[in-house]
């Protein structure tokens, strides 16, 4: 019987401390809700609104984007770092106007690339949550696809009272924020005039 258990519990242990350290924190965070946690909800649920459909209608997909996706990201603070120095020569109108401009492109990108997402030919891989700063953490997703190359996905994360929120995406090391930055630049020069 011994022959049996203990290798069993052997098994128990390290399955245990390898699913502990995928979601360990260093010992000051201890108290804190892991951000990759937050991001495999997200995902989770998205799996669950695709289930059993070939392709989700559009208007059905930007219902639930908005709803269930966009509360992990601030738009807030994407917008003052898109803006950067502009920001001073823009009237608070002007900064509204901009981050609901910014919500209605990421949207659009967003419906244009998860679309066609199907978790049958998709596979995730949450590698350990980086913290640079008390504050910030860095949810790193290796993403496999079916006939395609592997990519890397980078969640820049930051702690507000809400909890975890977004506030870029990498995609193979290129810049969501860096991105609509150069997208709006001319609309950003046109608020100093």
């Amino acid at each position: 019987m011994n022959k049996i258990i203990i290798p069993i519990t052997t098994l128990f242990l390290v399955l245990y401390m390898s699913a502990s350290m995928a979601y360990a924190y260093p010992p000051r965070y201890a108290d804190r809700v892991d951000p990759a946690r937050q991001i495999q909800e997200a995902v989770n649920e998205l799996e669950k609104f695709n289930q059993g459909k070939d392709k989700v209608h559009p208007a059905m997909l930007k219902s639930f984007l908005e709803n269930k996706i966009f509360p992990h990201f601030d738009f807030n603070s994407m917008s003052r770092w898109i803006t950067g120095p502009y920001a001073r020569q823009m009237t608070t109108e002007n900064k509204k106007e901009f981050q609901s401009a910014l919500r209605e492109t990421f949207l659009s990108a967003l419906v244009k690339h998860m679309g066609g997402y199907d978790p049958g030919t998709t596979t995730l891989r949450y590698l350990r949550t980086h913290y640079p700063h008390r504050d910030e953490a860095i949810v790193t997703v290796r993403v496999f696809r079916k006939n395609m190359p592997p990519a890397t996905l980078k969640f820049d994360m930051h702690s507000t009272d809400g909890g975890w929120r977004i506030v870029d995406v990498k995609a193979n090391g290129t810049s969501a924020v860096l991105y609509y930055r150069q997208h709006f630049i001319a609309k950003l020069r046109g608020y100093g005039q």
